[in-house]
């Protein structure tokens, strides 16, 4: 369950990154969404409860705040969980029955959700990896999610680099938002494939994707979409050739337009299915696991929580906040090492 501590460390660090929203891989409103039914039923104090209905964390839309708006609404939580905490310590009483403590008011909520399994769950529990799945992730040593969270990228390709098409560069990785003005199966030699015209406020461009002809039911006319990957020359054009792609939608980027994590592979295992996975498990799981190095060793040595460092791990905002990552997991290995554990 989560504790009123972590989800302090979560709001602080959403201050410190000035309320950008990036203290959870995902967002704080889905963070808040799969939590809200937990904090509940810690509350036994009638005034409390009705003060978190009020809040609606079941329901948030800090997301789609402005700055100001987030500021003052994650100062309203933080003053709600310093009245829990007095409550707890003995000072305010009003208890629950446990069938109040039971009345959620939203649907979401009250469904058990993957959070309610441990860590060494099987990754099976993940919604598409199958028995059979699993079986190619145990060849890499992956069997539980916290064998999963500890799955770390071998390298990452640097796709954060944004630029208009007019200014695509030969043989550099690069990405591109445009819009997407007609999409079709091409045949390419011997096989089919699809090809796609897409264009910003600067030019078009032409990307191919071979031996793939299902994608092109996937790019409806006039939607956005990210495209990142190296530009080519044919026939004198330049040209995507098999690039990477995520349709511009409101949730973060996993593919493209960012460092995109490159995973150790066995065959019968995806680069894009493997990101998908990961992602949920850093999501849903990352935050329960315990961090066992005191605060002041942590300070001392400017570490990173351990929840953070294994979500930057995976996702990283930067190299500089990946190596700190990296970092971190190292330093708890030597450390362990020592004690002999």
């Amino acid at each position: 369950m989560i504790t009123t501590d972590s989800l302090r460390k979560i709001l602080e660090l959403e201050g410190q990154k000035g309320y950008t929203d990036k203290a959870v891989i995902g967002g704080l409103d889905k963070y808040l969404h799969k939590q809200a039914g937990q904090i509940r039923q810690g509350v036994n104090n009638r005034q409390l409860l009705a003060e978190f209905d009020e809040l609606n964390l079941a329901n948030s839309n800090y997301g789609s705040c402005d700055v100001d708006e987030r500021k003052k609404w994650v100062i309203r939580l933080f003053d709600w969980l310093s009245k829990l905490e007095e409550v707890k310590q003995g000072t305010l009483t009003s208890p629950l029955s446990s069938r109040e403590r039971n009345k959620v008011r939203v649907t979401v909520t009250s469904r058990p959700g993957k959070r309610s399994e441990g860590l060494n769950s099987p990754i099976t529990i993940i919604k598409g990896i199958t028995p059979r799945v699993a079986t190619k992730f145990a060849k890499l040593d992956v069997r539980t999610m916290h064998d999963l969270l500890y799955f770390s990228p071998r390298r990452y390709v640097d796709y954060s680099q944004r630029k208009p098409i007019s200014e695509l560069k030969e043989g550099e990785e690069q990405t591109i938002v445009a819009t997407i003005w007609q999409a079709r199966i091409a045949t390419f030699g011997n096989r089919q494939g699809t090809e796609a015209i897409v264009g910003d406020e600067t030019g078009n461009i032409r990307v191919v994707w071979f031996n793939q002809p299902y994608l092109a039911k996937k790019f409806p006319t006039n939607v956005k979409v990210v495209i990142s990957g190296t530009v080519s020359l044919f026939k004198g054009q330049k040209v995507f050739a098999s690039p990477e792609w995520e349709l511009l939608e409101n949730k973060e980027l996993i593919h493209t337009g960012r460092l995109v994590p490159l995973y150790p592979l066995t065959q019968g295992l995806y680069p894009r299915q493997v990101r998908k996975w990961t992602k949920e498990a850093i999501d849903g799981w990352a935050w329960r696991v315990s961090d066992f190095l005191p605060s002041e060793i942590k300070n001392r040595c400017q570490l990173l929580d351990l929840p953070e460092a294994l979500a930057q791990i995976h996702y990283p905002d930067g190299h500089l906040i990946a190596g700190r990552a990296k970092e971190r997991v190292a330093f708890d290995e030597l450390f362990l090492l020592q004690l002999g554990v």
